[in-house]
């Protein structure tokens, strides 16, 4: 997107903040599902990964306030990838080092736009830090283990899920066995174990239910209700 996008986008991101974070989540989601349309092969990636993050919060019984700062983060994530050139996000043969440099720019792109709202200090760490790896071999500070913070953590896990099931330009989208598989190769490695171990819990055991039965699921959890028709 130009930049005058990228301003409006922002423009509406600072009259959605202010108040209760739970008043300010329909608003939120709409704007997420705008920069799913902007960002070349994007269509429902944010939402996805948000679903997929607050399933794996719920089940790791986070407080409530927790699971909320979690989905402000994961609508969020990929807001820096606003930035990159969509040749770049488009290309199909190998990448340069100097397009793989500006793609992994994302993380810390995100966190410089969004840290200057006060109200998404704390999210703007967390987007920051969620291509960190917890054997410390990621980016942007190759952060260590629990250095990385929870919320990040889980983020990485549930962005890594959605992006292998997805097609992509350069690559065929992987089944949910196979990628489940490589999230669990990867544990230890790329990922927590224990978040991991609560992804294919939660997400992976589940299938496709229809709507009423997930609102029956959810009638204690109304702030998360549109993401549970998904399982």
């Amino acid at each position: 997107p130009d930049v005058k996008a990228i301003a409006a986008l922002l423009e509406r991101l600072d009259g959605i903040l202010g108040g209760p974070t739970a008043r300010m989540l329909p608003r939120l989601r709409q704007l997420a599902r705008d920069v799913d349309r902007i960002v070349p092969y994007y269509d429902g990636h944010m939402i996805r990964v948000t679903f997929y993050s607050v399933a794996v919060g719920m089940n790791m019984k986070l407080p409530r306030e927790d699971l909320l700062t979690l989905e402000v983060a994961a609508l969020l994530h990929d807001f820096g990838k606003l930035g990159v050139e969509e040749a770049t996000l488009d290309k199909e043969e190998r990448l340069s080092d100097e397009e793989f440099a500006e793609i992994q720019h994302h993380a810390e792109r995100g966190y410089h736009i969004l840290s200057g709202f006060s109200q998404l200090s704390d999210v703007a760490g967390i987007i920051r830090d969620h291509h960190e790896r917890f054997d410390g071999t990621g980016y942007p500070a190759r952060k260590h283990g629990h250095d990385i913070s929870l919320l990040s953590r889980i983020i990485a896990v549930a962005d890594s899920y959605d992006a292998m099931t997805t097609s992509r330009p350069y690559r065929r989208r992987r089944t949910h066995a196979q990628a489940q598989d490589e999230l669990i190769r990867q544990a230890g490695r790329q990922f927590d174990p224990e978040v991991v171990r609560h992804f294919v819990d939660e997400v992976g055991k589940r299938k496709l239910r229809t709507k009423q039965r997930a609102q029956r699921a959810a009638r204690s959890r109304e702030q998360f209700i549109e993401y549970m028709p998904m399982f």
